[in-house]
């Protein structure tokens, strides 16, 4: 299943500077994909450790993902 960036995701699958390992993040609001400057503050649901995440890393990232899932 491909990522849709035209819905509203409070969550996502980021690497996690502490867990070293892809985690889930949460967002207090839906992450604004179209502001590729900005930085988003996530919180690993793990480890409860707040990080930023690039949004243009997580396009890229999940843009990576949806070509080898189409």
């Amino acid at each position: 299943m491909a990522f849709n960036f035209d819905n509203d995701n409070d969550w996502l699958f980021m690497f996690c500077k502490k867990c070293w390992d892809y985690k889930k993040f949460v967002f207090n609001k839906a992450i604004n994909f179209e502001d590729e400057t900005t930085d988003q503050l996530g919180k690993c649901v793990d480890c409860d450790k707040k990080q930023k995440i690039s949004t243009l890393e997580i396009k890229e990232y999940y843009g990576h993902l949806n070509d080898h899932n189409n």
